[in-house]
């Protein structure tokens, strides 16, 4: 058979691979310089770019059409004319960037989200309920020409020492905050009224100064999200692993660091409205106790390393072990296994206390759980 027959019937065959439904796409801003779609694989953490006219043509993909189908396609819908040799040749590259699957959907059950800020979740998929997902950058830009001294250092130390003055006061007064909380959460039904508002608002924030951080060192930001799941309240930035790694360290552990301190931050300016307005009547008056303990409620589930917050995040950066859980749990899995990669005694014994010590944190996360819905739902 000559080489022009075999180029062919090449064309000719189907495209088994299609591009992965499982990918989360964040298309260009209306106002972009350069409209590029940027795709991020949750089962590897690594972010990819691709062109208006790339992406287009990877969409083709559907896993039935033929090469020949899909050229045809490309020049119909997009009136791109693609040779045979520059088709497979742009194959070869997704197929290399692990964008194209043959799979389909049998593999999107298998997926650990890190976005859904519970790695494993169980029933993720159903619990999830996202209220924001956004490609932030564009308004990180305007809030940094607009306030680049928020991101100063002597201005966050500042307020960092007023929130720590607020905690000492709270201290000073803490059986009359006690008392407001029994009257606030006991013997009353009005903190439903700010709860979720409040700590929504304080898992923006918190999410924001990672978010600004990345900004101020020139990392970019390309997924923001808040969702609710089951009665967690959780959020997400995610930065351009590219530029991310590229951080120094510190770099990377100060912009870690800055979402815990504006959850701080946030439970001081409570703590001083309190302080403020604690004789006051009315259903405001129970809106700052909630933001003292609803603040200080959302900074449990990032300090846990059990869950994918700041804590977890920070040992995988110091250990650099990326994706430490999902390549212990990966790892537990395939141990049965007769043929296995070798791995050193201290990576064998990380990958076993980090699965053991992640499911029993996460019974107890679950039990403790459910024992407060139950309090909750069982008070007179």
């Amino acid at each position: 058979m000559s080489s022009s027959a075999i180029a062919t019937s090449k064309v000719a065959a189907p495209a088994h691979a299609c591009l992965r439904n499982d990918l989360v796409v964040t298309p260009p801003t209306d106002d972009s310089a350069v409209q590029r779609y940027h795709l991020y694989d949750p089962t590897s953490d690594l972010g990819f770019e691709l062109g208006k006219a790339e992406y287009c043509l990877a969409l083709l993909f559907d896993g039935q059409s033929s090469h020949t189908d899909i050229m045809a396609a490309a020049l119909a819908r997009h009136r791109m004319k693609v040779s045979p040799e520059k088709l497979m040749q742009f194959e070869r590259k997704l197929l290399s960037l692990n964008l194209l699957s043959s799979e389909h959907t049998a593999h999107k059950n298998n997926l650990r989200d890190p976005a859904t800020g519970i790695t494993y979740g169980p029933l993720k998929e159903h619990l999830l309920i996202n209220l924001v997902k956004t490609n932030p950058q564009p308004l990180l830009d305007y809030l940094y020409r607009w306030a680049p001294w928020c991101c100063r250092t002597s201005f966050n130390v500042s307020l960092l020492v007023l929130a720590l003055a607020s905690f000492i006061y709270l201290g000073m007064h803490f059986d009359a905050f006690l008392a407001d909380v029994g009257a606030t959460y006991v013997h009353s039904y009005r903190w439903l009224i700010w709860h979720f508002p409040v700590i929504v608002t304080s898992i923006a924030l918190h999410e924001l100064g990672h978010a600004m951080a990345c900004r101020h060192y020139g990392v970019k930001v390309n997924d923001f999200g808040i969702g609710i799941y089951v009665l967690l309240a959780t959020g997400w930035v995610r930065p351009v692993q590219k530029e991310w790694s590229q951080l120094p360290l510190n770099q990377r552990v100060v912009t870690i660091l800055a979402g815990p301190m504006v959850s701080l931050m946030y439970a001081g300016a409570g703590i001083a409205l309190w302080a403020l307005y604690r004789d006051a009547q009315g259903a405001f008056a129970s809106l700052f106790v909630v933001m003292v303990v609803a603040s200080f409620i959302s900074l449990i589930p990032t300090l846990l390393p059990i869950f994918n917050g700041d804590t977890y995040l920070a040992i995988i950066e110091c250990l650099e072990q990326p994706r430490l859980r999902q390549r212990a749990f990966n790892y537990v899995r395939r141990s049965r296994r007769a043929a296995q990669d070798p791995v050193s005694p201290q990576l064998r014994r990380l990958y076993w206390s980090t699965f053991v010590l992640t499911c029993l944190g996460w019974v107890i996360a679950w039990c403790f759980t459910a024992f407060t819905v139950i309090r909750l739902f069982n008070h007179p």
